[in-house]
């Protein structure tokens, strides 16, 4: 019987392409190589071990390292000369259980202390799958990364930056992935966000991951609608990293690779594409019966047959990869000092450069077709001023000394309004006086009153915080667009609104992949008010919780009266109040800068008596003839920051 097997199978590697791999998994929890008399090599020429690399694999004991079953396979593809890819350093999944149980500053120090051990023990990787599945929703566990990496920061996705940087520190010739599913269909444009972010901030990045088990059921034209979106939005390399058709029907399984296999393969942006398992009923599909398996009962199904054929054909052999030889030759990376800002504003940008073989003669800087500047030595630094809003697409190009060029992009957003960053302090700039003026607009709801803003901080909860403490560049979620209901089916709701959650840069805000409305629980529950996915009836937990009666009271501000309580909302409680608060509504603008020492008015300034006088967080706290009976302190005067002493 084994002789019967060697005697069937192939003699050489499918794939011939050498810049471009054809590769495959290990089998079971062994992770096996040859299996049941078939040679891997015969058929494949990259390997990424199914489990052996996985945190929990490796250290599932605290400080014990098992590194058997990676070993294995990366012996394996060292000695027939093909890439060994590492799966997976950091991921919300298959860690070892005894993160759970340590705080999240020890959980960094775990996270360094294993891509140390990784790093020991193969210094020279490839290819790493340096982050695994962090969309939102993809793994409930993903908080213990975020938490351990520093959180999710201005960027929304500082951590996985943070793990780039970390890796890229180890491993600065490997190809950096970003690795997820659904990149192909469900979840594109959460995944496109993603990465778009890291490669727009700057990270170590070289490659996007799409893994492909979503793709029974998919037509071919779909499939390349959905890459060439994805390619023109992120213009990166890609890698198909776990491809599967998991069907007992022969005919079927080869009707999706005739369709999809040559749509990725000649893609000249794809660098390689790895299937998830090549033996029936040793695959992780179909509930763990393995129906995408390409061997059964010891014979090739169809489609590894036809996939032999059309690996033979000219198009596959000629296919190009963004990384020929199937190593990386430039590390380039534009790193913007912000991803959003308000226009007129500086931003500084600085380009990581290095090539691995070849020496780097010039890099260009770009701004759309600007040229910003040339660089021929480091620092490759310098800073622009955008005087419109709008996208500005960042590309360096860098030349080396051989004629070769290799290009990055990055991106920043300019708006006219209020963007928050580091040390910049908020005030209201203009408020709005009727539902009209703020129909299609962001806007922020201050209680000046009280000196507080509703917003929210995280997730879930709604908060009703100091303004001060509001409006940073750390908090997420404070901003609101109405929603009016007027086509809405129910007659009771239509002359009312929702308000969508706007995030930070200007994104509408979603939560666990389901649209963020400002959304009022039953009085009786003593929950705060939460910011979430809709259920049936307008609102979660309770019947329009999520619609507003948002009306504008001349001279005192709006109210905001929950439909499903019947009732007026004050702070981050219910919407259970008889009376209403008034609401500013209001875009935001930096505070203004420059102090002028005063001690009362007319002394050392020319503020009169009417003027206005707000406190550093932009709340009216009086006008100019009450001065000297402000605490000590800082305020604004006519546009001037005074000092009362």
């Amino acid at each position: 019987m084994a002789f019967t097997l060697y005697a069937t199978q192939a003699s050489a590697q499918l794939s011939s392409n050498k810049d471009k791999f054809l590769g495959n998994i290990t089998t079971t929890w062994s992770s096996d190589m040859d299996f049941e008399g078939f040679i891997f090599s015969n058929y494949w020429n990259q390997v990424t071990p199914e489990n052996a690399t996985k945190w929990e694999s490796v250290e599932g004991t605290r400080g014990s390292y098992n590194w058997w079953g990676s070993d294995k396979a990366a012996n394996y593809a060292a000695q027939k000369g093909f890439p060994f890819k590492f799966h997976t350093l950091v991921w919300g999944s298959q860690f070892p259980g005894w993160l759970r149980d340590i705080s999240a500053e020890e959980r960094y120090q775990a996270i360094v202390n294993w891509m140390d051990a990784v790093k020991a023990h193969y210094p020279n990787l490839a290819i790493i799958d340096v982050v695994n599945e962090a969309v939102e929703g993809h793994q409930g566990e993903t908080y213990l990364m975020i938490e351990a990496l520093g959180g999710k920061g201005v960027t929304g996705y500082d951590w996985i930056i943070r793990a780039f940087e970390m890796a890229a520190e180890r491993w600065p010739d490997a190809i950096l992935v970003y690795n997820d599913f659904n990149s192909l269909q469900h979840n594109v444009p959460q995944f496109v966000d993603l990465v778009r972010t890291l490669r727009d901030a700057g990270a170590p990045i070289d490659a996007y991951g799409c893994q492909a088990h979503e793709l029974y059921g998919c037509s071919k034209a779909t499939l390349k609608a959905s890459m060439t979106s994805t390619q023109n939005a992120l213009k990166m390399p890609m890698y198909i990293t776990e491809y599967d058709i998991g069907t007992q029907s022969d005919s079927e399984q080869l009707k999706y690779y005739k369709e999809h296999i040559p749509t990725m393969w000649e893609a000249d942006y794809c660098a390689g594409v790895t299937l998830w398992g090549w033996f029936y009923g040793h695959t992780w599909t179909n509930d763990g019966a393995g129906y995408s398996g390409l061997i059964r009962d010891g014979k090739e199904r169809s489609a590894l047959t036809w996939l032999r054929q059309y690996m033979q054909t000219a198009a596959a052999k000629n296919a190009k990869s963004p990384f020929p030889g199937m190593v990386k030759e430039a590390s380039v990376y534009v790193k913007p000092s912000a991803l959003r800002v308000t226009q007129n504003t500086p931003v500084s940008i600085e380009v990581k450069a290095r090539l691995r073989t070849k020496t780097i003669s010039r890099i260009d800087l770009y701004a759309g077709t600007t040229l910003l500047q040339s660089f021929t030595q480091q620092p490759y630094t310098c800073s622009f001023t955008p005087d419109a809003s709008g996208r500005y697409e960042l590309k360096a190009v860098v030349t080396a000394t051989d004629g070769s060029t290799y290009e990055r992009l990055s991106g920043v957003t300019v708006s006219d309004e209020f963007i928050p960053q580091p040390g910049v302090t908020a005030a209201v700039g203009k408020r709005y006086t009727s539902v009209a003026e703020i129909d299609t607009r962001t806007f922020a709801i201050v209680n000046e009153q009280e000196g507080k803003a509703i917003y929210g901080p995280n997730l879930q909860n709604l908060g009703y915080d100091d303004f001060s403490t509001v409006f940073t560049n750390e908090v997420a979620g404070y901003y609101f667009r109405l929603e009016s209901l007027k086509n809405d089916a129910d007659p009771d709701v239509r002359n009312y609104y929702r308000l969508r959650l706007i995030d930070p840069l200007g994104n509408e805000y979603n939560i666990w992949g389901k649209p963020g409305y400002l959304n009022s629980q039953p009085v009786e529950t003593g929950w705060c008010s939460f910011i979430l996915g809709l259920t049936a009836g307008n609102g979660e937990d309770m019947k329009n919780g999520a619609v507003w009666d948002v009306q504008y009271v001349e001279g005192k501000g709006f109210t905001l009266r929950n439909i499903g309580t019947g009732l007026y909302l004050h702070d981050a409680l219910p919407a259970k109040y008889e009376e209403p608060a008034y609401f500013t509504f209001c875009s935001l603008k930096a505070a203004t800068t420059g102090v002028k020492r005063v001690s009362g008015v007319g002394k050392d300034t020319t503020a009169t008596s009417e003027d206005a006088v707000y406190n550093l967080q932009g709340l009216k706290v009086g006008n100019a003839a009450h001065l000297d009976l402000l605490p000590r302190g800082i305020y604004l005067v006519g546009g001037r920051k005074m000092a009362v002493e």
